[in-house]
């Protein structure tokens, strides 16, 4: 059917035809489709412009066009025509829906994939900066610093992070809390096929492409509450009871970590998604002195006596426990029990009858165990065939007393191997080291006759020069450092006994009780006597024997020190002995701050002296630098020393120009005193103990870490001259142990600390000796908050020292081996034996190695059967020892000093209590190593 010429135009909104063009159109149209369609215009502008319409519209607009015409011209006709349309319309409706969807879900896909991504860097951001504050606390320091943006009261939050955006760095912060950025690189992976195996199998590679660009920006804010703001510390909070080592008291950290990422520049800040993550979390410092007994590795508790533990017990690992007792006597533990893993009602070791009770105590007193008001739940009976550990419901009857890994114990994250060293294995500074006051230093190989060690006290304040290049750790406390690296004639002072001056009878009667003469200020010439006396002792180049000072000057021995002192002052009766001398005016000399224990030993190639001190359980001599703390407190002030030329390479006598020199100093503003060389001494505390070093005024003033710190080690160059012995098997200190034996030839002894000049933690990273009563004075009255801490840690009596010389005796044949009652109060440590085989799967080892257990924590070398060692502390093992390998054998009579193999001690009487004290922060030993447990607070989007 012919249709004649239309015209062609849009239908308005109002049903208007509003022409297109002016051209006239020859259309051929049947019922199912327009077949053709030409142009009849002169100027041929038809099409062409219809062509630039969408097509949907165009052929819309013909189909209305044609039903328009239709309805005119045909009624049967117009029917088909308007079904066509009303179809088409419809089908172009729907696809026109699913454009305008399509589109839509194209925007929210995109948007949701930046959203997710900006989200995941965000939280890459966050991870990162929550890690470094982390390590922060792991490495014994503290983040510091200032919040991008803070205000000095207010505490920084989200909208802080428009300072990171910003172009001026001014704003950012500073330190650990400032803005930090991190870029991410995101890659898609798309598969394509590359080829085909043998198989016929595909083979696909990825190739990378939409590598899309985001950074992570984040900061830290501090919420901690600070009771001291200046030296940050934060306020001590208690555990609450339902949460996981509820009572413990911890220091507490509170931070919060921002993090916010985008795919643009910050200065496109309109056009890009935006993720903005918060995490709040606690950082719990629990001292690990809280606890009575810390364990890294296993704990084993098999006390063949009664045994009451008064604190919280813990191991990172397995807990065994099974008393071997005498009689009717048991285990009691009345605090809190927690093992990162299980629990066994067994030890295993060879030959260790299993048949005590093992009690914990659920309600009452813990000081009190034997209160008949207290309810205990026992352990279950030790049963030979079980291998398996405790079962949950038998864990659960201890109402959360006892806890297991499956109970929710944790891990605690402790120091790692080396932090006692000078430098760790990254060559990072120790933590001790680093931070100590006094530093002594063996040099065991300088040539024979020359000093064999250094000395270095650090102080905050006084006198001294510059801290540069002593390797002091960051963060150290103290707002004016000074450090004194002592000199040769220094060092052969410490070498030497020491006189001391009384200036009271109290004084006398603490330190000089066998001096009948009262205290008498003396007169000048006397004073000159005494000066004399003592120049005349320090510049001996060899160390002189305390017991050759009650010998008359006039006496060969003594004839080096006579010749010396009458040259000074001729009024000196060569016909008394300097003991005498001194004691005429209450005074009285005391044992070298600092002795070489040398004897009728052999020769070591490891060092140029011949020892004296045999260990027993090591079995081998050991080179030993013995330190008396009484004696080292009066040469604080009492000291004197004789300049020599610097050269501790070479023994060079003193000459007549530096004895005047030192003697004339001495009466001419005291140039060659010592008086405060090692620390600054505090002003005498009158309601202090009776004789004690606070009331005397010889305690130091130092509290920077909490006290004195005393860190004892082995030079890298181990005769001084110079160069680090890097390829001499001997120098353990370098861990060059070629048959892969622990076998350390060197450690520290301390001796005379029944009397500590203040809190005071002494550690080394060798075997430590402790000789004597120790932080004990007046009864425990005058008790300071004390540490010893050592790769091993060996208790020796009050009965290890020679009378005569105050040198410790009992490694050698002639010593009676016999133990005494000695009471030691300090936290204790070390690294500890572990046995064989325990590994939870069977009842006996294969081999025949137990580490003792925690009642044989501390190594003893002496008989103390019958007799008592009172200790009150704290037991912590962070794992095997690093430089000691001496195996634990059962006690019994001591034999020889040099039987190998036999039983080398006999078992005390043993009377331990953990201090309770600790409990308390500022009772805290100085620098004690702390446990860090991180608690999440929250964790939220901010905004997106």
């Amino acid at each position: 059917m012919q249709i004649q010429a239309i015209e062609i135009g849009l239908v308005s909104d109002l049903g208007i035809l509003i022409p297109v063009v002016n051209s006239i159109y020859q259309f051929t149209v049947n019922t199912d489709r327009i077949v053709n369609l030409a142009p009849q215009s002169d100027h041929q502008i038809g099409l062409s412009l219809m062509s630039k319409l969408d097509p949907s519209v165009r052929l819309l607009h013909l189909m209305l066009r044609a039903q328009h015409y239709a309805r005119k011209e045909s009624s049967d006709t117009g029917y088909a025509m308007m079904l066509v349309s009303i179809v088409t319309i419809l089908i172009f409706s729907l696809l026109a829906a699913y454009l305008a969807i399509t589109n839509i879900s194209k925007s929210a896909t995109t948007a949701n994939v930046e959203a997710n991504s900006t989200f995941y860097a965000a939280e890459s951001g966050l991870n990162q900066r929550s890690d470094v504050v982390r390590q922060k606390f792991v490495n014994y320091a503290t983040p510091n610093g200032v919040s991008p943006g803070a205000v000095s009261g207010s505490i920084a939050g989200p909208n802080n992070m428009a300072f990171c955006l910003d172009s001026d760095p001014a704003n950012d912060g500073s330190g650990d809390f400032a803005c930090q950025k991190i870029e991410l690189n995101y890659k898609h992976a798309i598969g394509t096929t590359v080829g085909r195996d043998a198989d016929g199998k595909s083979l696909s590679a990825s190739n990378f492409a939409n590598n899309v660009k985001y950074t992570a920006y984040s900061f830290v804010s501090d919420r901690t509450i600070y009771i001291d703001p200046v030296r940050r510390i934060p306020q001590v909070q208690t555990i609450p009871a339902g949460q996981l080592y509820a009572g413990l008291n911890a220091q507490e950290y509170r931070y919060t970590i921002f993090s916010m990422a985008t795919s643009r520049q910050p200065q496109d800040l309109d056009a890009r998604a935006m993720t903005v993550l918060e995490m709040s979390f606690r950082s719990r410092n629990i001292p690990l002195f809280q606890f009575a007994a810390f364990y890294n590795g296993d704990l084993e508790m098999n006390s063949t006596s009664q045994m009451d533990i008064n604190g919280r017990v813990h191991t990172n690992a397995n807990l065994y426990i099974q008393p071997t007792p005498i009689g009717t006597e048991t285990t009691r533990l009345l605090g809190q029990v927690t093992a990162a893993n299980s629990i066994y009602n067994r030890v295993d070791a060879s030959a260790i009858a299993r048949y005590g009770d093992t009690q914990v105590l659920l309600t009452g007193d813990p000081d009190n165990p034997y209160d008949p008001a207290n309810t205990y739940e026992k352990f279950p009976p030790y049963d030979a065939t079980r291998t398996i550990p405790l079962t949950p419901p038998e864990i659960a009857k201890f109402n959360r007393r006892v806890l297991d890994g499956a109970a929710g114990a944790t891990v605690l994250q402790v120091p790692q191997p080396g932090f006692l060293r000078k430098r760790d294995a990254d060559g990072n500074i120790g933590e001790y080291y680093g931070k100590a006051d006094l530093r002594l230093e063996m040099v065991p190989k300088r040539a024979a006759g020359n000093v064999p060690f250094n000395f270095t006290s650090i102080k905050d304040g006084g006198s001294g020069g510059s801290c540069t290049g002593f390797e002091i750790s960051t963060g150290r406390q103290g707002a004016s450092l000074k450090c004194v690296r002592m000199s040769e004639g220094q060092l052969r002072s410490l070498m030497q006994p020491v006189m001391s001056k009384v200036v009271s009878n109290e004084e006398r009667a603490r330190l000089c009780p066998t001096v009948a003469v009262n205290h008498n200020p003396s007169l000048l010439s006397e004073r000159r006597v005494l000066r004399a006396l003592q120049v005349a002792i320090a510049a001996q180049n060899t160390p002189v024997p305390l017991d050759r000072l009650n010998l008359p000057l006039s006496d060969p021995a003594n004839a080096s020190i006579s010749s010396i002192a009458t040259s000074l002052e001729s009024t000196l009766n060569t016909a008394q002995s300097p003991a005498q001398l001194a004691g005429a005016v209450g005074g009285c000399f005391l044992p070298a701050p600092i002795q070489v224990l040398t004897g009728s030993g052999v020769a070591n190639s490891n060092y140029t002296w011949q020892s004296s001190y045999f260990d027993r359980r090591e079995e081998r001599w050991i080179g030993m630098l013995q330190t008396n703390i009484d004696s080292l407190t009066m040469w604080n002030r009492d000291g004197l020393y004789v300049d020599r030329d610097n050269n501790i390479t070479t023994n060079d006598a003193t000459t007549t120009t530096q004895h005047t020199a030192a003697f004339n100093g001495g009466n001419n503003g005291s140039i060659y005193d010592t008086n405060n060389l090692l620390f600054i001494r505090a002003a005498a505390n009158p309601t202090a103990a009776t004789g004690s070093f606070q009331k005397l005024g010889l305690a130091a003033s130092d509290l920077t870490e909490g006290g004195l710190v005393y860190h004892a080690t082995v030079s890298d160059d181990l005769d001084g001259d110079g160069t680090a012995d890097l390829t001499v098997d001997s120098a353990d200190n370098l861990r060059n142990y070629a048959d892969g034996k622990r076998r350390s030839s060197y450690g520290f002894a301390f001796s005379g600390g029944v009397n500590l000049p203040g809190p005071m933690t002494v550690v080394t990273d060798r075997g430590l000796y402790v000789q004597g009563d120790y932080n004990s004075f007046a009864g425990n009255v005058a008790k300071q908050p004390a540490a010893t801490i050592g790769d091993t840690i060996t208790v020796l009596s009050n009965n290890c020292a020679d009378p005569n010389t105050r040198m410790l005796n009992c490694g050698v044949i002639t010593a009676t081996q016999n133990a005494v009652e000695t009471t030691v109060n300090a936290a204790f440590l070390s690294y500890t034996d572990r046995s064989n085989g325990n590994i939870g799967s069977s009842g006996f080892p294969t081999i025949k190695e137990y580490s003792g257990g925690l009642n044989n924590y501390m190594r003893m070398v002496e008989n103390w059967t019958g007799q008592r060692f009172n200790y009150t502390g704290s037991f912590v093992s962070l794992g095997a020892p690093q430089e000691y390998s001496g195996a634990y054998r059962s006690g019994s009579s001591a034999g020889s000093a040099f039987a190998p193999g036999a039983s080398y001690y006999g078992v005390p009487i043993r009377n331990f209590r953990y201090e309770v004290n600790f409990n308390a922060f500022d009772r805290l030993p100085p620098l004690t190593p702390r446990v860090i447990y991180l608690q999440q607070e929250t964790f939220k989007r901010s905004y997106n």
